[in-house]
């Protein structure tokens, strides 16, 4: 169960800079019609992050594939992946592996990442692992992402030096039916598991991306399919004010934005199992949102860490953000302080640790309602494979839901496609299709640079 409270952003709590309940339950109309436009898409199939989570065969095709490639003396399984082909897979393992003993975590396989195309981090990673006993898995949607390619080229290489058939140590997760990886896979007999051409990167965390690398690292994927079901049905079927965070959420981010001037939203997580998620929360929200020169700017948090590096700024900074608190009701694991015998911090003693880090919470929304700073919080049962799926499926509809409120399209990138266009046009790609760029390259090329 998720839990949203939102009275620190309401006019009784922080005086003019909030709102009245009223203004927004007012917005239900908005919701409702965000949510029959997010419906419609779905009943077209347009956009499948909705039903995907019900992909039977999708759990099943995982799991043969895991079975075929780890039935022999395999000790890693190496990810290479960009943004969302990454950062769902990473969130899981921090946040469940983090949560597991020794015992449970995973079948004797070590998941590493690669998330970028550092050469010397890819160099050093390389170096640590056995090529022989080690499945390359290259995840992309597209099936022709250049940096996934580029790296495919190169462990390909690695691999025709070390074994006997490169092809028994890839896997590749991509597109159903296009693309060069996709096409390659075909025509060289090797493992590929399918992503939905209709599922975007950034809401694929219910897809094979993620989920392939999560059940080598021993999660339960239908236990977190079934906390994403869970939600989506809950939430559809209750008014968008029916004790229905989604809705509220993002009516809530759009009002401060809209009417408040809050450009920066700050998701502030208070567990340190939940760090990658703030990560791919924020890429979610910013490359769903950030176009048409509308949207905030997602500024991810951790406490109480943060609260020593960010929060000075957040309290008597720029009255520009808006701050979402995540925290757990159960952490997991505690310890009690035995502070006896140190009077000046008798009021610690017999506290647990857990305690403290809540309260350290409390306390900054406290001060920042004193300091008329709005913030909400959004509290999650424990962190387990049912939770992390509902928590996953409230976020990508919220931010859904939040771009239909801007009136832009939360489901396409074209900003990101721009810059991957001119980087095609640097490395000597001819295309037609790069016409307009090259012309504004030329401009640019015509331009001195300018050294110190």
């Amino acid at each position: 169960m998720i839990e949203f409270n939102f009275k620190y952003v309401l006019e009784s709590a922080i005086e003019e800079n909030g709102f009245e309940e009223s203004e927004i339950k007012s917005f239900e109309r908005e919701l409702v019609a965000a949510r029959r436009s997010l419906n419609e898409l779905r009943r077209s199939g347009e956009v499948g992050f909705y039903d995907e989570i019900s992909n039977i065969g999708m759990v099943s095709d995982i799991k043969t594939s895991a079975e075929k490639l780890f039935s022999k003396d395999i000790k890693t399984l190496y990810v290479l992946g960009m943004g969302g082909s990454s950062l769902g897979a990473i969130f899981l393992k921090e946040a469940l592996g983090g949560m597991r003993s020794g015992a449970e975590k995973n079948r004797g396989i070590n998941v590493i990442f690669s998330e970028n195309i550092d050469p010397l981090y890819i160099k050093k990673n390389i170096e640590c692992i056995d090529i022989k006993k080690t499945v390359f898995c290259f995840v992309t949607k597209s099936a022709d992402t250049i940096e996934v390619v580029a790296q495919f080229f190169i462990i390909k290489e690695l691999l025709e030096k070390a074994v006997k058939n490169y092809r028994d140590n890839l896997i590749f997760i991509t597109d159903r039916q296009s693309g060069f990886l996709r096409r390659y896979a075909d025509e060289n007999g090797i493992a590929v598991l399918d992503i939905a051409k209709n599922v975007g990167g950034r809401y694929s965390i219910t897809t094979a991306g993620t989920l392939f690398p999560a059940y080598i690292m021993g999660f339960d994927i239908e236990k977190f399919l079934r906390g994403a079901i869970s939600y989506r049905d809950g939430m559809l079927n209750k008014g968008v004010f029916e004790n229905n965070p989604v809705y509220t959420m993002a009516a809530v981010i759009y009002l401060f934005y809209a009417k408040k001037n809050r450009n920066i939203f700050v998701p502030f997580v208070y567990s340190d199992y939940l760090r990658e998620f703030s990560r791919w929360f924020r890429q979610l929200f910013a490359e769903s949102l950030g176009k048409d020169l509308v949207s905030p700017t997602p500024v991810p948090a951790v406490g109480a860490t943060d609260q020593h590096s960010q929060l000075q700024l957040y309290m008597q900074g720029p009255q520009d953000k808006l701050i979402g608190f995540f925290c757990l009701k159960d952490t997991g694991s505690d310890f009690t302080v035995n502070s006896s015998g140190f009077k000046e911090f008798d009021y610690l003693n017999g506290k647990r640790l857990s305690d403290i880090l809540i309260n350290e919470l409390k306390g900054v929304e406290l001060a920042l309602a004193i300091n008329k700073r709005p913030s909400f919080r959004i509290t999650l049962d424990k962190i387990d494979e049912f939770s992390m799926g509902e928590l996953s499926f409230m976020c990508m509809e919220a931010v859904a839901v939040l771009g239909k409120l801007l009136k832009i399209n939360p489901f396409d990138q074209p900003g990101v496609e721009k810059g991957k266009k001119f980087a095609y046009l640097l490395m000597g790609r001819k295309d037609d299709s790069l016409s307009k760029e090259s012309e504004e390259l030329k401009r640019l090329n015509e331009i001195p640079d300018m050294h110190y």
